[in-house]
C-alpha cells in the first residue's frame, strides 16, 4: 500500500507497519507516531472532541533523511559538538535547517502529503505540529523545544510547514540539550489537522499547579485568551484566569465561575471534559483547547502533571519515620542545597519504579500523596516516611511483603500500619481486571531486567559523560550561565534517568529475601545467605582498600619513605611527596589512586564534604595503618573467601539435588540473579558518588561567581541555597537579590541549631508534627504545634545515653556488669576478636590498628578503605545489604549490624568478640554507660 492510499483507509484498527501517513483515528505506537500524534489518537477514539487530522509518521521522516545521506550528515555535525561551545551548536542548528528546508520531499512523502490535504475539509486551514519519540517521556523538558505551524492553506506551505517540523529536531535547544545531557530523541513524526477557527483557547489545569494565586490544591485552574493559544504559550499576552472548585462539578453545587471571555457553559463544559480526561487517563492532566467560533470546544492535547500544587502530605493520621539506610548516605545534618532536590529526587525514584514495573498511571496517580512525602528532615537530617513507603507498597503485588522486604533492605524495625481506608492491590476491581493488571505488572517487570547489566552500563555511561564535562579542571573558567546547564544536567539524571540504577536496588531487594526465604529448610543457622555472598566478582568498592594496601607495599619496600611516614605527621608527608624529587614515583601512583578512587570518602553524597582529591589528608592517615600491618594481602583474602563461597555453593546444590532437582536448580538460578544484583548495586552507587562530589565542585565554582559578583559572602554560602534559588540567583530571576547574604546567615543560624539536637533514629509524630529540640528515645511529649510525638526506647539503651546511639563525650562510668552481649543483624558470617576501636568518622582512622574491630554508627562506601585493617564490625544502623555489610562480606569480616546504642555501650580498647552468623558480639570486662551529652558533630561552618 503507497502512503497515499493508507490516507483514505480510515478506521479504528491500528495503523499499519510501515504506512507514511495513518489517520488520528486509528490506534497509533508512539514509536511511530511520537507521543504527541499516540495521545490524541487515544482522546479521539475515547470520543473526545479532537480536531480531524492525519499523522505523517517517523517512517516518512526516515525516507526523507535517507535523500543524498542527509541523515549521515547532519550525524557528522552533531558528533563534532562540544556540549560547552553553545556557538558551535548554534552554528550547526542553523545548518541542519538550511539543509533540511532546502532536502527534497521523497516522492511517496510527497504522495502522502497531497492525499491527507485532500482528505481535509477543503479550504480549511492546517496546523501542522510536531510529534517527537520521547518528547513527552522521562526527558520531559524537551517540551516547547519543537516547532508548530499554523494558518497552512497551500501544499507548497504544507511541504514547508513538514520540513520546519522535521528542522526542529535539530533546534538550537535541542542540541544542546542532547550534548549535554546524553538524552536522545526516537524519531519525529508530524500532525497535520484541521486548524480550529478559534473564539478563545487556553489551558486547563485539573490539579492547580504550585504557586497559582487564588487557587487550592484540589481546585481545577484556567488561563485563556481570545483567538488562538499561540501568543499565550509565547507570552505575549495576560491571560484570563478562573479557579474552578472542583467541588462544584456536583449536581447540587452552583455553577463554576464565568469570566470575561467564557461563559458559565463554556466553563461548565471545560470541566465537565477535564475531569473526564483525568479519568480515563489516570492521572491530573494539563489541557490544551479551543472553543470555536460556533461554540464548540476542541481538545488540543492533554499530558500528565508533572508538578501539582498540592503540598506533600502523608495519608492521616500518625506517621513513622526511620533514618535507617538514609542515615547511612547522609550521616549529619544536611544543607539546603541536597534536600532541595533529596526530596523529589526520591519522588521521582519510586514513580519511575512503578511505571518501569507497568503498575498503572490510575493506580500511580492514587499514590501520588504518599509518593510526594516519602522523605522528610527532622533535627536536619533525612528520614524515611515509612507510613507513605509502607502505603505505596501496599498498592503494588504482594505489598505486605514487599514493605517487610523493604524494611530488612534498608534495616529498619517497624511496620507502619496501614491507615483506615487505605488503598491497596486489587481495592475496587474485579478478579479478571486484576489478573490482567498483574500479568502486565509481571511482563514488564521481566522485560526491564532481562537487560539489567546493558541498562547499568548505560547509567555508568551517563554519570561518566557528566563527569568528563565538569572535570574540576574544566571548571576554573567556565561562566555562570554554564555553571547552571551542568547543575540542570544533574537534575535532569537525578530525576529522570535513574530508573536504570533503581532497578539494581530493586532486585537486590528482591533477590536477597527469596534468598534467604529459599534456604531455610537447609541453613540451621540463618547465616547461609551471607556466607554465599562473599568475595563477588565485580563489586568496585573493594577497589580503594586493595589500592591502598598497593601503595602500602611501595612505601615499605623504599626505606625513605618508610621513614617519612613512620616518623613525620601528615601535613609534612603531603610537603615532602609535593616537593621532592626522591618521591616523585610514588607521588605519581598515589595522584593516580586519588583521581580514580579519591571521590569516595565517607559522607560522599553530602555535599558539604570535601573528597580526597580536595583533602588527601585522610588517605595518608589510612596508609600509615597499612604500611603497618603485616596481615593477608586484600586479593588473598578475597581469593580465599571466594574459593570457600564456590565451595558452599556446591554443598548446597547437592544437598537440595537430593531433596529435589528442581529445587537446586532454582536455587542456582537465585543465587546466580542475587549476586549479580548487589554487584549492580554497588557499581550504581560507585556512580552516585562520582556525580555527587562532580556536583559538589560545580556548586563551588558557582559559588565562586557569585562571590565575585558580590551576592554571596563566601563561595561555600550556595550549600545554604536550593538549586531553585541558585538558578534564579544566576539566571537574573531572584526576587530578592540583595538580601541573600542575610539568608544565608540565618540558615546557617538555624543549620547549627539542628545539628546540636540528638533525634531518635526511629519515632512517630502526627502529620504536619515536628520534634522539639530537646527529643530524646523514651520520651513523649509535645511538638511545637502541640502535637504529640512517640519516641520507642531501644532495647539496650542504658540510662543517659542518647536516641541516636552516640556516645559520651566526656564522663562515663562502669556498670556492676563485668561482660555484656550485644545483640543485632548478621550481615557476615564467621567470628572475629580483638580490641574495639570506636570511630565516629573515617577520617578518624589514624586510631585504627591492625586486627581492631570498628565499631561505629553507621558505614557509607567511604569506609570501605578501612576494612583491609579491621578484623570485624560492629555498626548501630544499616541493613543485610547496605555497603558496609556488602563490603564487609567481599573481605569475610564477621560483621553485626543494627546493635543500638553500640558506640555508647562500647569504648575503644575493650575486648570485643563478634558473631556475624548469630549476630551477636560479647564485651569483655565493664560495660560503659553514657552520663554526660555528647559532643556535637561537625556542620556547616
Amino acid at each position: 500500500m503507497t502512503g497515499g492510499a493508507a490516507v483514505v483507509e480510515a478506521g479504528r484498527r491500528a495503523a499499519p507497519a510501515g504506512a507514511l501517513m495513518v489517520p488520528l483515528e486509528q490506534t497509533l505506537d508512539p514509536r511511530q507516531a511520537g507521543g504527541k500524534a499516540s495521545i490524541l489518537s487515544r482522546l479521539t477514539r475515547l470520543g473526545f472532541p479532537v480536531p480531524p487530522g492525519h499523522v505523517l509518521t517517523c517512517g516518512a521522516f526516515e525516507r526523507f533523511l535517507a535523500v543524498d545521506r542527509l541523515g549521515a550528515r547532519i550525524e557528522g555535525l552533531q558528533r563534532r559538538l562540544d556540549p560547552a561551545d553553545t556557538a558551535r551548536q548554534r552554528e550547526a542548528a542553523q545548518t541542519i535547517r538550511a539543509q533540511v528546508e532546502s532536502a527534497p520531499l521523497p516522492g511517496a512523502v510527497e504522495e502522502a502529503l497531497d492525499a491527507a490535504a485532500r482528505a481535509l475539509p477543503a479550504g480549511a486551514a492546517l496546523a501542522v505540529r510536531s510529534s517527537a519519540v520521547g518528547e513527552d517521556g522521562a526527558a520531559a523538558s524537551f517540551a516547547g523545544q519543537f516547532d508548530t505551524v499554523l494558518h497552512v492553506g497551500t501544499m507548497e506551505a504544507l511541504r514547508r510547514a513538514v520540513r520546519t517540523c522535521w528542522a526542529s529536531y535539530w533546534s538550537e535547544r535541542s542540541l544542546s540539550y542532547r550534548a549535554a545531557r546524553g538524552a536522545g530523541l526516537g524519531g519525529m513524526a508530524v500532525v497535520l489537522q484541521r486548524q480550529v477557527s478559534a473564539r478563545v483557547s487556553g489551558v486547563l489545569f485539573t490539579r492547580a499547579p504550585a504557586g497559582a494565586p487564588a487557587a487550592g490544591g484540589d481546585d481545577l485552574l484556567i488561563e485563556c485568551c481570545p483567538g488562538l493559544g499561540d501568543r499565550l504559550v509565547s507570552g505575549h499576552v495576560d491571560p484570563e484566569r478562573i479557579v474552578a472548585p472542583r467541588a462544584a462539578r456536583a449536581a447540587t453545587a452552583p455553577g463554576p465561575p464565568a469570566g470575561r471571555l467564557l461563559t458559565t457553559v463554556d466553563v461548565r463544559a471545560l470541566t465537565g471534559a477535564a475531569l473526564r480526561l483525568e479519568r480515563e487517563l489516570g492521572a491530573p492532566q494539563d489541557v490544551e483547547w479551543s472553543i470555536d467560533d460556533d461554540g464548540w470546544l476542541w481538545i488540543l492535547q492533554s499530558r500528565p502533571i508533572t508538578t501539582a500544587r498540592e503540598a506533600p502530605r502523608a495519608p492521616g493520621g500518625p506517621v513513622l519515620w526511620s533514618n535507617a539506610n538514609v542515615n547511612e548516605n547522609f550521616p549529619r545534618p544536611i544543607c539546603p542545597l541536597l534536600y532541595s532536590f533529596a526530596a523529589p529526587g526520591y519522588y521521582h525514584y519510586f514513580r519511575n519504579l512503578g511505571l518501569a514495573f507497568g503498575i498503572s498511571r490510575r493506580r500511580l496517580a492514587a499514590m501520588d500523596p504518599a509518593l510526594a512525602a516519602i522523605v522528610g528532615v527532622h533535627g536536619g537530617r533525612l528520614y524515611y516516611n515509612l507510613t507513605s513507603i509502607h502505603a505505596v507498597l501496599r498498592m503494588a503485588p504482594c505489598g505486605d511483603r514487599l514493605a517487610q522486604a523493604f524494611n530488612r533492605f534498608v534495616g529498619a524495625d517497624a511496620v507502619a500500619p496501614p491507615a483506615a481506608g487505605a488503598p491497596r492491590w486489587g481495592d475496587g476491581r474485579g478478579r479478571v481486571a486484576r489478573a490482567a493488571e498483574l500479568l502486565r505488572v509481571a511482563a514488564r517487570t521481566t522485560w526491564q531486567y532481562l537487560f539489567l547489566r546493558r541498562r547499568i552500563e548505560a547509567f555508568e555511561t551517563r554519570v561518566d559523560r557528566f563527569a568528563a564535562s565538569t572535570r574540576p579542571d574544566r571548571l576554573d573558567d567556565r561562566p555562570l550561565n554554564e555553571l547552571i546547564e551542568d547543575l540542570r544536567s544533574f537534575l535532569d539524571i537525578r530525576f529522570h534517568r535513574w530508573k536504570d540504577a533503581s532497578l539494581a536496588d530493586v532486585a537486590a531487594m528482591v533477590c536477597y529475601a527469596l534468598l534467604e526465604r529459599a534456604l531455610r529448610r537447609v541453613d540451621t543457622r540463618g547465616s547461609l545467605h551471607n556466607r554465599l555472598l562473599r568475595a563477588l566478582p565485580g563489586v568496585p568498592s573493594t577497589m580503594p582498600p586493595r589500592r591502598l594496601w598497593a601503595l602500602s607495599r611501595l612505601i615499605r619496600s623504599d626505606a625513605a619513605l618508610n621513614r617519612l611516614f613512620a616518623s613525620a605527621a601528615t601535613p609534612a608527608i603531603l610537603d615532602a611527596l609535593r616537593d621532592e624529587a626522591r618521591f616523585v614515583g610514588f607521588r605519581r601512583e598515589l595522584d593516580r589512586f586519588l583521581d580514580e578512587w579519591g571521590f569516595r570518602s565517607s559522607a560522599e553524597l553530602m555535599l558539604t564534604a570535601p573528597s580526597l582529591q580536595e583533602d588527601p589528608a585522610p588517605a595518608i592517615e589510612l596508609l600509615k595503618g597499612y604500611a603497618t600491618s603485616d596481615g593477608e594481602p586484600p586479593e588473598s583474602v578475597m581469593a580465599r573467601q571466594a574459593a570457600e563461597r564456590v565451595e558452599e555453593t556446591s554443598r548446597v546444590v547437592r544437598t537440595l539435588a537430593r531433596r529435589s532437582p528442581g529445587a537446586a536448580l532454582t536455587f542456582r538460578l537465585l543465587l546466580r540473579a542475587t549476586q549479580a544484583s548487589v554487584a549492580y548495586r554497588e557499581r550504581a552507587r560507585l556512580k552516585q558518588a562520582l556525580l555527587y562530589t562532580r556536583l559538589r565542585r560545580v556548586a563551588l565554582a558557582m559559588g565562586r561567581r557569585l562571590t565575585d559578583a558580590g551576592r554571596l559572602a563566601k563561595p561555600d554560602d550556595v550549600f545554604m541555597l536550593t538549586w531553585q534559588e541558585l538558578d534564579e540567583l544566576g539566571t537574573g530571576h531572584a526576587m530578592f537579590p540583595y538580601r541573600v547574604p542575610d539568608l544565608v546567615a540565618l540558615r546557617r543560624r538555624e543549620h547549627a541549631t539542628l545539628d546540636a539536637m540528638r533525634p531518635p533514629a526511629t519515632f512517630s509524630a502526627p502529620t504536619g508534627g515536628y520534634l522539639p529540640p530537646e527529643a530524646r528515645a523514651g520520651r513523649r511529649g509535645p511538638d511545637r504545634r502541640g502535637a504529640t510525638f512517640d519516641v520507642p526506647t531501644g532495647e539496650h539503651l542504658p540510662p543517659g545515653a542518647r536516641a541516636d546511639g552516640r556516645g559520651p563525650a566526656d564522663r562515663r562510668r562502669e556498670s556492676p556488669a563485668s561482660r555484656s552481649t550485644l545483640r543485632g543483624i548478621g550481615a557476615s558470617g564467621g567470628t572475629a576478636s580483638g580490641p574495639a576501636a570506636v570511630l565516629d568518622d573515617v577520617r578518624d582512622a589514624a586510631r585504627l590498628r591492625n586486627g581492631d574491630v570498628l565499631v561505629t554508627r553507621q558505614t557509607d562506601p567511604g569506609w570501605a578503605a578501612v576494612f583491609g585493617l579491621v578484623s570485624g564490625l560492629v555498626i548501630e544502623r544499616g541493613g543485610l545489604l547496605s555497603h558496609g555489610a556488602i563490603v564487609a562480606r567481599e573481605f569475610g569480616l564477621p560483621c553485626v549490624v543494627g546493635v543500638e546504642n553500640a558506640t555508647g555501650r562500647i569504648r575503644s580498647g575493650q575486648r570485643i568478640t563478634v558473631d556475624g552468623d548469630r549476630g551477636v558480639c560479647v564485651v569483655e570486662g565493664a560495660a560503659v554507660e553514657a552520663t554526660a551529652e555528647p559532643s556535637g558533630e561537625g556542620g556547616l561552618a
